[in-house]
């Protein structure tokens, strides 16, 4: 594509993909894995609540609080749906995870299923699900700021769907066993007893149903690079290895289908709200994305890059719940 252009071209090109400003003040991303690692929002005072000490079921290492300050912090307005035909850099997370999805459901008539996604606060995946594969959805937080605001996404698209304010360890009666596929970005890092916040949330599928979740790789560069940032932040999270992440779901009685890295790097992962917005939170927010875009640009166009322990942002693994448990 990029042979047939002159050199002030793909300079122009190279500008605009990577390097032209987008961020404004309060504006949420348009897409992250992960909540909350990936957003660029907050107050912006730079005060958001630490991680509490209290022991919460799984081993939760930030608790109910954190989550609830989280988001009533968090500024309007909602972030826009995504769109997986969008083209440019900007968008590429949603293609690339667009196109896993596409494999993940190939073959499978998904309009007569069922799919839940825990930690559903301020949800833009939801519609995705519904709008692309026909899924009737729904979903499960603890935060009643973070489900109020899932709610207003879901009337925005015109999507129907339940939003349930509950801890996923205390599921409702009228939903255990109900749903053809569990979904949650950024949720199960956070517990220390990962198998058991797995185990939980099981108990959401169907016999034969499928679990799909995703969360940042903190094991590698990324991981240290948090820790160096932001500590508080890092020891929010549990690093999981693609071995570990996939010990938990067989340790849950879950079946895997695939575990892997995914992509070759993001460094938006990389959370710095509890940060004054001051000079050098701009400025490192405005380098992460130009790094992480200059990366896409060749993953995009050129060769792609190797997915990887060291530098890939993300983690998922698919898997499923045997048949024969109830």
């Amino acid at each position: 594509m990029y042979a047939r252009l002159g050199p002030n071209a793909i300079v122009t090109r190279v500008w605009h993909e990577l390097l032209r400003p987008e961020h404004k003040v309060g504006a949420p991303r348009q897409f992250w894995i992960g909540i909350p690692t990936c957003y660029h929002f907050g107050r912006g005072d730079g005060d958001l609540s630490e991680p509490t000490n209290v022991e919460y079921p799984g081993g939760d290492q930030a608790g109910a609080e954190f989550w609830e300050d989280w988001w009533q912090r968090t500024r309007l307005p909602l972030p826009p749906a995504l769109d997986p035909q969008r083209p440019g850099l900007k968008n590429y997370e949603v293609r690339r995870f667009h196109q896993a999805f596409e494999q993940l459901f190939k073959g499978y008539d998904t309009s007569s299923m069922e799919l839940v996604e825990v930690g559903c606060a301020q949800s833009v995946y939801l519609p995705y699900f519904a709008k692309n594969y026909g899924f009737k959805v729904a979903g499960i937080d603890r935060s009643e700021t973070g489900c109020g605001r899932a709610r207003k996404i879901l009337e925005r698209e015109g999507i129907k769907g339940e939003i349930y304010c509950a801890d996923f360890f205390a599921i409702p009666p009228e939903l255990v066993g109900r749903f053809d596929v569990v979904i949650s970005f950024g949720v199960i890092e956070h517990f220390k007893r990962t198998a058991e916040a797995l185990r939980a949330m099981a108990k959401l599928l169907k016999p034969g149903g499928r679990m799909f979740d995703d969360i940042p790789n903190f094991t590698g560069v990324l991981g240290r690079y948090q820790k160096l940032l932001d500590r508080h932040m890092y020891e929010a999270h549990v690093p999981l290895s693609r071995e570990k992440l996939a010990a938990a779901h067989r340790e849950a009685g879950l079946e895997i289908e695939v575990c892997d890295y995914f992509m070759p790097v993001c460094l938006e992962v990389i959370n710095v709200e509890r940060w004054p917005r001051n000079l050098l939170y701009w400025f490192t927010i405005r380098s992460h994305t130009a790094i992480s875009r200059a990366v896409w640009f060749v993953d995009d166009h050129f060769v792609r890059l190797p997915q990887n322990r060291w530098t890939s942002p993300f983690i998922y693994c698919v898997s499923r719940k045997p048949l024969h448990q109830a």
